[in-house]
């Protein structure tokens, strides 16, 4: 329990216990447990969804970017801003130590903000696009989809840094991947069926290729990497979900 309540606040702004003791170690057990804090922001998001465009209180498409924006808000858009960040020193920087230099810095320059731009929009135009049968399942499981991508890249790769999120989060990855793993599968067979472990495979080797990349480009993974992969991962799990339907639709 303790675990799943360092991840809720670490990953939200939800605050259960205000004394809850937060270290290294229970950082690194914690992420066992991302892909279920993502299952319960998908829980508010269909809900928000059900109630704004479910009862015709608002068009589809209006709703849709509240959503964005609830997930924004739940998040403190601290993945916004390791997307942003990471941009930056990727395109920024001609050395590792430049591009973690540049990453520091909060200040998003036009590159991170227009790459950021993007992202958000496909975000929308990848919820505006899924199928209405399968709507409401794939909102409730893409966040969860986020948070375990950022489980398997700890797990892949070492930390950029010797010290913050990443040296925290690659201490104890293997376990947690294993038990993140089981939760976001046996979530997406639960809601989407057994066919749907396409789709996480699909979505570990998109991982797989952007870990590659930051290691090469970055000698390892930071907080603010992961906050871009999970943007990453959503969006791609959206993509994703909505390519495994159409093949379903055509198969029938």
């Amino acid at each position: 329990m303790k675990g799943f309540l360092t991840a809720l606040q670490f990953l939200t702004l939800f605050r259960v216990k205000k004394d809850l003791e937060v270290t290294k170690d229970s950082l690194a057990s914690s992420m066992a447990y991302f892909p279920l804090v993502g299952a319960l922001q998908g829980v508010i998001l269909a809900l928000a969804d059900y109630l704004l465009a479910g009862t015709g209180l608002l068009p589809e498409s209006l709703t849709t970017g509240a959503l964005i924006l609830i997930l924004a808000l739940t998040n403190g858009g601290l993945h916004l801003d390791g997307f942003a960040d990471t941009v930056d020193g990727i395109a920024g920087g001609k050395t590792p130590e430049e591009r973690l230099r540049i990453m520091r810095d909060k200040a998003v320059g036009p590159i991170g903000a227009s790459f950021l731009f993007f992202v958000i929009l496909l975000k929308f135009l990848a919820l505006e696009e899924l199928p209405a049968e399968a709507r409401t399942r794939a909102i409730f499981l893409f966040p969860g989809a986020g948070r375990w991508a950022m489980v398997l890249m700890a797990s892949l790769a070492p930390s950029a840094r010797a010290e913050g999120l990443g040296a925290a989060f690659s201490s104890n990855s293997r376990k947690a991947l294993v038990i993140s793993t089981l939760i976001m599968a046996t979530l997406s067979v639960l809601v989407l069926g057994a066919l749907s472990l396409v789709i996480i495979i699909a979505l570990g080797c998109i991982v797989y290729a952007f870990t590659r990349f930051f290691k090469k480009r970055l000698g390892g993974v930071t907080g603010d990497v992961f906050g871009f992969q999970s943007e990453v991962a959503e969006v791609s799990f959206l993509a994703l979900a909505i390519a495994f339907m159409n093949i379903l639709a055509l198969a029938e």
